[in-house]
């Protein structure tokens, strides 16, 4: 019997870094109740080719009831023109051939910029900028021997999750009934503030969706606390649509509340920014997909800290 694989992209685009490369990660879901070895690949689109795109680990084992995630990383080479590209990741049983069992995502693009190549200095100018450095050397040097005042500490924007309930939104592609619910203490775990923004996911690609506000613009260290469960999902996080950092494993045999995790670092402006919990699989057999976020905390990143 052939498996019908499903494969979701866990966003619609590649977030591309200033050297054109990015990563995303597509879940796997095999719905049968039999496992299946599952081998993925990437469809490059017009323009592209197969090269640019690392998958890890492209074949695995799928448990009945189960999913699996891929991360697949994107390296455009320098000279490609810039412009919107595409691709699509698929899935296919690997007892079979690819076309008798092949299952596609939905296409994701990304945006390639143009990099500008670096400028030589002309050599008339080399003794200049030689001085130049040199001025600059003792002028820091100056002012780093100064007694002056030490710089102002890193501003921390942390809140529970709990709060952010009443005004959240929830999606599902898939119209499930998934919802969101302030749980309190249970299952022999207590959280801060005794309670937990509980997401009742229920399908792949479930979503819920709260609002931070932040003071200023800067590149801030994106960190939370969270909550693993027998039922609970493997999760990506989205700020503003993009996402941020590596899929997060929820499950575990019984209830447990992470420390902090340092989901990773962006560069955001000031007011209200969109952050999403997005269900992209488990590694279990069961047929919730739920998520815990206990508190959720941006760290302004110091340029001490960016060295």
């Amino acid at each position: 019997m052939t498996t019908e694989w499903t494969v979701v992209a866990a966003a619609e685009q590649f977030t591309l870094d200033v050297r054109n490369a990015g990563e995303l990660t597509f879940t796997v879901s095999n719905p049968g109740v039999a496992p299946d070895t599952v081998v993925f690949d990437v469809a490059p689109g017009e323009g592209t080719q197969r090269s640019w795109f690392t998958v890890t680990e492209p074949q695995r084992v799928v448990p009945g009831q189960g999913s699996v995630s891929f991360l697949v990383r994107l390296a455009v080479p320098p000279g490609t023109p810039p412009r919107r590209y595409d691709m699509t990741g698929f899935a296919y049983s690997a007892n079979t051939a690819p076309e008798e069992s092949s299952r596609s995502s939905g296409r994701v693009t990304y945006e390639v910029r143009a990099v500008a190549a670096p400028k030589r200095t002309p050599w008339p100018w080399i003794a200049a900028a030689a001085a130049l450095v040199l001025v600059v050397s003792a002028v820091v040097v100056f002012l780093v021997a100064r007694d002056d005042e030490p710089p102002p500490p890193a501003r921390v924007v942390t809140v529970e999750a709990e709060t952010l309930v009443s005004g959240a939104r929830v999606e599902s592609p898939s119209n499930s009934r998934a919802t969101v619910v302030v749980q309190p203490n249970c299952c022999e775990v207590s959280w801060s503030q005794d309670a937990q923004l509980f997401f009742l996911g229920q399908a792949i690609n479930d979503r819920v969706t709260v609002t931070m506000e932040l003071p200023a613009e800067a590149t801030w260290q994106f960190s939370a606390v969270l909550t693993t469960s027998f039922d609970y999902a493997n999760t990506v996080f989205l700020i503003d649509g993009r996402q941020v950092g590596d899929p997060f494993l929820g499950f575990t045999p019984k209830v447990q509340v992470t420390d902090w995790v340092d989901v990773g670092r962006v560069r955001l402006g000031p007011g209200p920014h969109e952050i999403t919990l997005v269900a992209i699989g488990k590694t279990q057999s069961t047929n919730r997909y739920f998520a815990g976020i206990d508190m959720l905390r941006f760290t302004e990143v110091t340029p001490d800290d960016q060295r």
